[in-house]
């Protein structure tokens, strides 16, 4: 099987699309546990107060965007260990 650029584009965009779910999904769980309210997901409800919404948006975003870099870094190395084709701004 030949690892071509565009396999790796289209594994590392599948990939990043579920490292970013899991890590919303375990941004919401860490502050529900932390708060002992739901992560306000709506800024238009009445119980959430804008600061709460923008740590929490935040929050996820560093995470999900630091969460994304490190996969696709490690996933980058690993595909270029099994000799496949990256793009060339990867090199």
């Amino acid at each position: 099987m030949k690892l071509s650029k565009n396999k790796f584009t289209i594994l590392t965009a599948i990939l990043s699309v579920g490292v970013a779910a899991l890590a919303k999904a375990a941004v919401d769980n860490r502050y529900e546990a932390y708060t002992g309210e739901p992560a306000p997901k709506n800024p238009e409800t009445d119980e959430a107060s804008i600061g709460k919404v923008i740590l929490y948006t935040t929050l996820t975003a560093a995470i999900g965007i630091t969460v994304k870099l490190v996969v696709r870094k490690y996933f980058t190395k690993q595909w270029k260990a099994l000799d496949g084709e990256v793009p060339k701004h990867l090199n």
